[in-house]
This record gives C-alpha cells, sequence and structure tokens, in this order.
C-alpha cells in the first residue's frame, strides 16, 4: 500500500509553511503521497510542481474554508532535457511554428525548474544569449501558465482595479489599431505635407500611449507586489521586462511626432514606421496576455481585503488622461 503522510499548515507565516513543505516534498520517496491541508487555494504551488515531471497533482478538497492538496512522487522522466535543448534550437532556428510550440508547452508541464535552468547554461556556452532564448519561451511559458492555473474567466464591474486596467487596454487597443493603419499608409507617403492629417493624429495617439506609463506604474507598484505575495512572480517579470521595452519605444515615437520639423522625411518615416509597426504588434499582444492571463490569476489569488490595497494604491498614483470617469 502506498505510504501517504498529512501536515497541517493552515494559521503558519509564510516562511513558516515553505520550510514544512519543501522538506517533506523532497523526502517523498516513489509513490508516496503528500497530503497538505491549507486554509487558501494554493494555485502557485500547484503550478510549480506541474512544471515538473515527478509529481502528480491532485486536490481532495476545494475550499471554501479549507483546502487539501494530495502530492504523489512518480518516476522521473531523464530524456526531457536533450529533447528541450532540442525544441529550443529549433525554435531559435525557425521561429515557433505551431507544432512546435505545442511540443514546448507539454515539455514545459513536465521539466523541472533546475532541468530548465542547466539547459539554459548549456545554451549560452553553445552560444544562444539569454536574452534569445527569454524571447524564444516567454510566450509559450505565458501559455502554459494560462493553461494549467486560469480555468475560467472571472468578470469584475467599476471601479475594481482589475476593470480599470482593462477599460483602458480597450482605449490603448483603439489607438494601437489606429497607429497600425497610419503606419501603412506612411509606406506611400512622400513628404511631410502629404501626412499633414495623418501627422495630427500620430500626436494624438503618441502622447495617449506616453500617458500610459500610469497604467504601467499602477501595475508594477501595486499589483505585480501582490502576486508575488502569492508566489508568482514569472509573468509579473515577463510583463515588467516589456514595459521597459515599450517605454523607450513610446518616447521615441513621441519625440518624432512631436518635433518633426527636426528630422528630414527619409528619416522620420523610417523611424516612425519602426516604432509604429513594433508596437502595434507587440503592445497589443502584451494586452492579451495581461487580460487572459495576468488579470485572472491575480482574481483568483487575492482576496477583497487586498482589492482594496490595490484600490488605494492605484489611486494613490493616479491614472492615464483616457481612464473613463467611473472606473477612477
Amino acid at each position: 500500500m502506498d505510504t501517504i503522510k498529512t501536515i497541517d499548515v493552515k494559521k503558519l507565516s509564510h516562511e513558516e509553511k515553505e520550510k514544512l513543505i519543501f522538506p517533506n516534498l523532497e523526502a517523498l520517496g516513489i509513490n508516496e503521497t503528500l497530503r497538505i491541508i491549507l486554509d487558501f487555494n494554493p494555485l502557485p504551488l500547484t503550478y510549480m510542481l506541474k512544471a515538473r515531471n515527478d509529481f502528480e497533482i491532485s486536490y481532495e478538497k476545494e475550499g471554501p474554508v479549507e483546502w487539501i492538496l494530495k502530492i504523489k512522487k512518480m518516476e522521473q522522466n531523464t530524456d526531457g532535457k536533450q529533447y528541450l535543448k532540442s525544441l529550443l534550437r529549433d525554435i531559435k532556428l525557425g521561429g515557433a511554428p505551431e507544432e512546435t510550440r505545442e511540443k514546448a508547452k507539454k515539455l514545459f508541464q513536465s521539466v523541472d525548474a533546475k532541468t530548465l535552468g542547466m539547459v539554459e547554461q548549456e545554451l549560452i556556452r553553445e552560444g544562444v544569449s539569454h536574452e534569445e532564448i527569454r524571447k524564444s519561451l516567454c510566450d509559450i511559458h505565458l501559455e502554459v501558465l494560462r493553461d494549467a492555473m486560469v480555468s475560467k474567466r472571472i468578470k469584475v464591474s467599476a471601479p475594481h482595479p482589475i476593470n480599470t486596467f482593462m477599460e483602458e487596454h480597450k482605449i490603448l487597443l483603439e489607438n494601437l489599431n489606429q497607429l497600425s493603419l497610419l503606419t501603412a499608409r506612411l509606406k506611400d507617403k512622400k513628404s511631410f505635407e502629404d501626412m499633414r492629417d495623418d501627422l495630427e493624429k500620430l500626436k494624438d495617439i503618441s502622447h495617449h500611449l506616453v500617458e500610459a506609463e500610469a497604467h504601467h506604474q499602477r501595475e508594477e507598484d501595486v499589483l505585480f507586489p501582490k502576486l508575488k505575495e502569492h508566489d508568482v512572480v514569472e509573468p509579473a517579470e515577463i510583463m515588467k521586462m516589456d514595459h521597459v521595452e515599450f517605454r523607450k519605444r513610446k518616447k521615441e515615437l513621441y519625440n518624432l511626432v512631436q518635433n518633426y520639423n527636426d528630422y528630414d522625411f527619409k528619416t522620420f518615416k523610417k523611424q516612425v514606421m519602426e516604432q509604429g509597426e513594433y508596437l502595434s504588434k507587440e503592445l497589443e499582444s502584451h494586452i492579451f496576455k495581461e487580460d487572459n492571463i495576468l488579470y485572472q490569476i491575480a482574481l483568483q489569488l487575492l482576496n477583497e481585503k487586498e482589492w482594496v490595497e490595490v484600490k488605494k494604491g492605484c489611486d494613490k498614483i493616479g491614472y492615464c488622461c483616457f481612464t473613463p470617469s467611473d472606473q477612477k
């Protein structure tokens, strides 16, 4: 008969929980099971364990007062490392076609973090940069996170902070759509005079994009730290890395269109098209990930008291010029 051990971590501090849970997990033998009794839904823990190939995870009880998580130690797949390296090379050389993405997603669900780290170091020694690895895999890893943690969409109404973020996203997406159209039309323009009306529209759009800094700051300074308290770190870090690049490119676009007289038209056209095409594509993708993955994780994890604290933090930072008034 398989051995089952039970630990009760209700009412313990975060540090006390870790000191009790992880040594017991590492001590599990093959086919042995650890039952963990908690006073909250351990979504971050289940995601982390599902990213390994040596545990079988199931819920014995799911709230509302008590959660019981069952973790069974299984045989480990030793072939994952070489297979993952092969997939990473395929992604680097030929992008990420659907078949390769699906294989990578399945492997992310079965390879532990230590193996991933070792593979990354080996690839770096072989000449693949850390940035290349991040760009190739972050989207796929987020898809795995969505599949593992987001079971159903949760909708909230104003003035909930997530409702505010998503309403702002709708306006930003409208601007990005216009930016994409203007960038496409710019290809056929021959002079500043030829694009006079479009230039005024670009000024307005670039202003809104720069104004979105308050939106990003509320995420980085208020929402992301709350997720970190629940051990959800990597998704927010990926979003923050995106923010850094967007911040730079939005400022470049704003300076270009506000000071267009400082440039000859050929230089202006080339740089506006470069920044416009990048932001139209990448920022739209970023918004999709936040709306459908990151925000949904937050809605599942944070309690009512925490959302009150998030709202106060957001109010303190302030809002964008385009935030709907009923959201503020």
